[in-house]
């Protein structure tokens, strides 16, 4: 079997979910720099058939009082305030896309991008649409930063549009790094793009050192990695009429595919957002943020969620019955016979904590071999050509607890699942 193939099977395997499939959810502060919004969900409503809502928020005005302390107390708009946005909100659209039915408009009291994201999420609805606004009011109610709260606090895909894109992108940039996230955000993009769109799926890589012979080895095994996991990508996105491009990039992740959008001009470049909660918002402050802020292009970001978490895991509770639990205290052994069936083999680390979420180490890691030390209770896993010291990496699960052993109908190792003081880490065979 090729690795091509191989890497395909594991993709088709870690399908994420079905896209959302409710309203596109337009988000106005009446604003002109809100005005992109709205052709653009005109344009996307034609191309998915969707129904499209308009919501708009008011902040409760902080009036102070004067006792022992001068403590600000909100008040809430007054029904008159309400309507008078709501009719706002109705001339924008009235102006914006006459020919079109007026869209329902919803005016809700509060922080703006929690009752967007309530919205969204009340809603299912597959996209939240917003003009991407760089200066002034638009900027702290509805733009970049508060794109970036959207994609912490919700699920649903944000299109931030620049006001120079009125038609379906036709060249677009995925950033991947081969990721279950990354494939997710590729396949919502794909029902947003002209039907003729070139889509160039960009990967950047570390900076691949070529001093001693251990790290050329790695960097000529990288990009032999990469290269095979385009291919895969390509073969699992692949539309009648699409073309496909693939560059690969190294570097910091944010600042190359920066630099890469001024030199490359794109329509539209598309991101994901990895883990949930704690690890989300540490993921933001790079790659997602730094598009979001600076890419001279419209900006997907897709958030990557439990739901599409659960896709990997629903894989392993498939084979649930052919899942064997290794014995602690024979684990140095069991590990060291595993370690000898897949020497060498292309593998993918995942860990999953409790407090932070889950992230991914690493795809097509060459597999050097597993070893267990009773003390403590750790794993050591390694990978590169050799588990001889100084040539290969390696990454260590402390307070290791339960190892388990999961395998296909025909008894072949599919996935090893350590769980330990915190969460879980996961070795998947490709």
């Amino acid at each position: 079997m090729s690795a091509s193939h191989t890497m395909s099977e594991l993709l088709s395997g870690f399908a994420p979910v079905q896209v959302p499939s409710g309203p596109i959810l337009v988000a106005s502060d009446t604003s002109p720099a809100s005005d992109a919004a709205f052709p653009m969900a005109r344009v996307l409503a034609g191309q998915t058939s969707a129904a499209v809502q308009v919501i708009s928020a008011l902040r409760p005005n902080a009036m102070p009082t004067y006792a022992f302390d001068a403590v600000p107390y909100p008040v809430a708009p007054t029904p008159d305030m309400l309507d008078g946005r709501a009719s706002l909100v109705s001339q924008q659209m009235q102006r914006l896309v006459p020919a079109v039915a007026p869209w329902p408009v919803v005016v809700r009291t509060g922080d703006p991008v929690r009752e967007i994201v309530e919205r969204a999420k009340a809603l299912d609805a597959r996209l939240v649409v917003v003009g991407r606004g760089r200066h002034g009011m638009l900027e702290r109610v509805l733009g970049g930063e508060s794109v970036l709260r959207m994609l912490q606090l919700g699920d649903t895909p944000v299109l931030a549009v620049e006001s120079t894109l009125e038609s379906l992108p036709k060249r677009v940039v995925v950033a991947t790094d081969f990721s279950v996230f990354s494939v997710y955000a590729a396949q919502v993009a794909l029902g947003l793009v002209a039907p003729q769109a070139t889509i160039e799926l960009v990967h950047v890589a570390p900076s691949l050192s070529e001093v001693g012979p251990v790290m050329r080895d790695f960097a000529a095994e990288y990009r032999q990695q990469v290269k095979v996991s385009f291919a895969a990508l390509v073969d699992r996105l692949q539309r009648p009429g699409l073309v496909f491009e693939t560059t690969l990039l190294e570097g910091n992740a944010s600042t190359r595919l920066v630099d890469h959008l001024r030199t490359h001009p794109a329509d539209l470049v598309v991101s994901a957002t990895h883990g949930y909660g704690f690890l989300r918002r540490m993921m933001l402050g790079s790659v997602t943020a730094e598009l979001v802020r600076s890419a001279p292009c419209s900006v997907l970001c897709v958030p990557g969620s439990a739901r599409t978490l659960a896709a990997a895991r629903a894989q392993a509770a498939a084979l649930h019955d052919s899942t064997r639990q290794l014995p602690m205290a024979t684990l140095d052994a069991e590990l060291g016979a595993f370690s000898a069936r897949h020497r060498g083999r292309a593998c993918s680390v995942e860990v999953n904590q409790r407090d932070v979420g889950a992230h991914v180490i690493g795809h097509h890691l060459a597999l050097a071999g597993l070893t267990y030390e009773r003390e403590g209770h750790v794993i050591t896993l390694m990978f590169g050509p050799s588990s001889e010291a100084g040539r290969h990496l390696s990454h260590q699960v402390q307070g290791c607890q339960l190892v388990e052993l999961v395998q296909d109908g025909q008894g072949h190792d599919q996935l090893l699942r350590i769980a330990h003081e915190g969460g879980q880490t996961w070795v998947l065979l490709e």
